[in-house]
């Protein structure tokens, strides 16, 4: 497919190199036909030359509301040029095979490049830590580290068995990767995992892992070690409503009762709110027999709930709302009956929340707080099942 006459090629430099890739002109539809023709001592500096020239990002995750997430990297057009992000990516998976040992010091910011790709782009970032030899600890580190801030954790968290115990304590530490708390012990790196607790930027199942790992150590005194119980304490006013409320009920259950997420007396509305969320992650560990502590929430007269259900079929507004399909639904729950609804979904939207409106994937939760002989109280709570994606509602949401 080529008309050249590799006996004659000699590349002694960058510039030669691409300006052979111009003459391969590989496009969509030969690119792999034409690279199979490439010799292998020509093979070799057209990989480094196109790693470095870099554009291999494809495919970025639509932030569009009710786009589908994205998994896969679209191929390229049968047309695709040199100049392709996405044909470029198939180039480079190509180049990183060709690369040597004794490559990696040319090649250097061009893997770390690789690795800063954000998902869905997940090959390309695997290819470039297959670069960097098992013994090159730092390296392999910094390729991580790099990956775990474009957003690639599930990558991340897979390979991170490859660092030594000092680079995984340097991840946690230094990277906040949450993948490499998880490979460690909690006995034997103990300080490690109370640093973990309060530290802001872990991810939180990484911090409460921590917590429930170091609480379960076995230990005569039935009140946690001082420097557990310091950390908890801090733990416990984290901005991360499960992490707060995860060391809430570890000091609770070891005696300590002043961090329960009861209401505040005197509280602007956002600040109840956040109370709130730290109350929906922690009567999400409560067990089914163990007693809700809205009621410290609520008024003398209850709970009015309000529940709004989405049938994509309905055609009747049997409710008169303007829209055949919701229904409205309304109870007036007393108040020692009263309980958080749909509490697994609710401690997840209390996380995304703008006002007193809090949005889950399933459910929209809105929380009315009316003031009874001048304290805020929780008068009302509205719960939405949003539609579907791709239904008129949720296209058009009103």
């Amino acid at each position: 497919m080529l008309a050249i006459d590799w006996a004659k090629v000699a590349l002694t430099d960058e510039a030669e190199a691409l300006g052979l890739w111009d003459r391969i002109a590989p496009t969509g539809a030969d690119w792999d036909d034409k690279l199979l023709e490439v010799p292998s001592p020509v093979a070799h500096p057209l990989a480094i030359a196109l790693l470095r020239g870099g554009n291999f990002t494809c495919t970025r995750p639509s932030t569009a509301a009710c786009a589908k997430p994205i998994y896969d990297v679209a191929p390229p057009a049968e047309t695709a040029g040199l100049a392709d992000p996405c044909l470029r990516r198939l180039l480079a998976l190509w180049a990183i095979d060709q690369l040597d040992d004794d490559d990696l010091p040319n090649v250097r910011a061009a893997v770390l490049a690789l690795a800063a790709i954000p998902p869905p782009e997940s090959q390309l970032v695997e290819a470039a830590l297959r670069t960097i030899p098992r013994e090159d600890q730092d390296m392999r580190l910094e390729l991580l580290a790099t990956a775990w801030r474009a957003g690639q954790h599930d990558l991340v968290d897979l390979s991170v068995g490859g660092l030594d115990e000092p680079h995984l304590i340097e991840a946690v530490k230094r990277h906040h990767i949450a993948g490499a708390l998880e490979i460690l012990s909690a006995e034997a790196q103990r300080g490690t995992y109370l640093a973990a607790i309060t530290d802001e930027a872990l991810p939180a199942r990484a911090r409460t892992m921590a917590i429930t790992e170091l609480a379960a150590i076995p230990s005569t005194d039935p009140r946690p070690a001082p420097d557990l119980q310091a950390a908890l304490v801090v733990a416990a006013t984290s901005s991360d409503c499960e992490v707060a409320a995860t060391s809430a009920r570890v000091l609770d259950q070891r005696g300590d009762h002043r961090w329960v997420p009861r209401r505040p007396r005197t509280a602007t509305v956002p600040q109840l709110m956040r109370a709130m969320c730290v109350l929906a992650s922690y009567e999400a560990l409560q067990q089914a027999d163990e007693a809700s502590l809205l009621s410290t929430y609520l008024p003398a007269r209850g709970l009015e709930r309000i529940t709004i259900t989405y049938d994509p079929l309905s055609e009747d507004d049997r409710d008169g709302d303007g829209d055949p399909h919701t229904t409205h639904a309304a109870e007036l729950v007393a108040r020692g009956d009263a309980v958080l609804p749909e509490i697994d979904d609710l401690a997840r939207a209390m996380q995304h929340c703008t006002g007193a409106i809090c949005v889950a994937d399933d459910h929209e939760f809105r929380f009315v707080w009316t003031r009874f002989s001048g304290e805020l109280l929780l008068s009302r709570i509205e719960v939405a099942e949003r539609p579907p994606c791709g239904s008129p509602t949720a296209q058009n949401p009103p």
